[in-house]
């Protein structure tokens, strides 16, 4: 009887194991979820259990907080605010330990005494079919000021900051010192995942660039001049010095480039990846960038997503569709967006390009973006 017992206890095992396998290979993973394999021990036999990485929840530092809170009266004048020496403190801190955490990625964990304070967190759930669960934070930077490198813009910080942070006028206008990236974003270590977050270093993940308002791959039409305000190529040496490659750009650019300029200014391992589309981008249609994304990219993928044409209304639709479609919430990754808005302090770059929102519609913006578990930054 006892031996008969255990004959149909170990069947059940087999036919439940089997089951779990049968679902697991038969039907993908939703959408907002990333998923991975766990061992654990079922009746002293390991068996692998089925677990779901997903965005939690975003968290403002203290930071953040202040300037969310109080923005509809800062906006009037915010560098006066970023002036004052607490301000200017915690600008300085978070531009010297951004500008470390930029020079590698896949760091093991570094949280600093910083991190709450100065570092706002996206916070990553681990799900497992047994039960367990498991919250996980990692750092992005705050939104603060407005919504660029705090120690650029304003007037007469050049002669109150170090030597070292000070950069040349074009170089302030398009400064990208104060995004942290998710691969370079320190976060709370756990085994077994050694010094790679599970949710951006999935096996098989392709890594893609959507790049709408690209111009010029150096950011002029010079062959071997490069501008500042450059976006592919930004992304493209950032990882290149980690040895991380791109397996597909798209770039969009409406302004007509010169094709034969264009593409002897791409390197030599981009010319088989880059794809330059020199026509407007639209709403709906073939040449909707959110679309083609759709069907190239899978939720396991690394997406960047960044969005500067300097048309106010087209920007916003495409933002919108991001906002409603959860399939976009799970593809895009990280998403910049150079959001021109009615503040004094940018009126003399965007004056043509305004649109009807001011500095503390852009704070909404970015915060509920980030609430829905993409990593937003402000492109300058």
């Amino acid at each position: 009887m006892k031996h008969s017992i255990r004959v149909i206890s170990c069947v059940c095992i087999l036919v439940c194991i089997t089951y779990i396998w049968y679902i697991t290979n038969q039907h993908a993973p939703p959408v907002d979820q990333l998923t991975c394999t766990w061992p654990v021990s079922l009746f002293n036999q390991t068996v692998i259990e089925e677990c779901h990485w997903k965005f939690d929840h975003y968290v403002a530092s203290g930071w953040e907080r202040f300037w969310y809170d109080n923005i509809d009266a800062l906006q009037k004048n915010v560098c006066v605010t970023l002036s004052k020496a607490d301000q200017m403190n915690k600008s300085i801190r978070l531009i010297e330990r951004i500008t470390i955490l930029q020079q590698s990625i896949f760091n093991k964990s570094s949280i600093s005494k910083d991190a709450n304070e100065l570092f706002s967190q996206m916070f990553y759930r681990l799900e497992c079919s047994s039960g367990r669960s498991l919250l996980v934070a990692q750092q992005i930077e705050p939104l603060v000021g407005l919504l660029r490198d705090p120690l650029t813009i304003c007037p007469g910080f050049n002669q109150t900051i170090p030597l070292h942070l000070i950069q040349n006028e074009e170089d302030d206008m398009q400064s990208k010192r104060f995004i942290l990236l998710a691969p370079s974003a320190p976060y709370v270590n756990f085994p077994p995942t050694g010094s790679q977050p599970p949710w951006i270093s999935q096996k098989h993940r392709r890594k893609y660039l959507c790049d709408i308002g690209s111009s010029y791959f150096n950011g002029n039409s010079a062959l071997n001049k490069r501008g500042s305000a450059t976006s592919a190529c930004w992304f493209y040496e950032y990882f290149r010095k980690s040895s991380l490659q791109f397996d597909r750009i798209i770039a969009f650019e409406d302004s007509e480039l010169l094709p034969k300029t264009a593409w002897q200014q791409l390197p030599d391992d981009l010319v088989t990846v880059y794809t330059l589309i020199n026509v407007a981008v639209e709403t709906s249609g073939k040449f909707n960038p959110l679309k083609m994304l759709q069907s190239l990219a899978q939720p396991e993928d690394y997406v960047l997503f960044k969005l500067d044409i300097d048309a106010f209304y087209l920007e916003m639709k495409f933002i919108e569709q991001i906002i409603e479609n959860k399939l976009l919430h799970s593809l895009i990754d990280e998403l910049f967006f150079e959001m021109h808005v009615s503040v004094n302090e940018m009126l003399p770059y965007w004056e043509l390009t305004v649109g009807p929102a001011h500095l503390n519609d852009s704070y909404v913006l970015f915060t509920k973006l980030r609430q829905l578990g993409i990593r937003m930054h402000s492109w300058p």
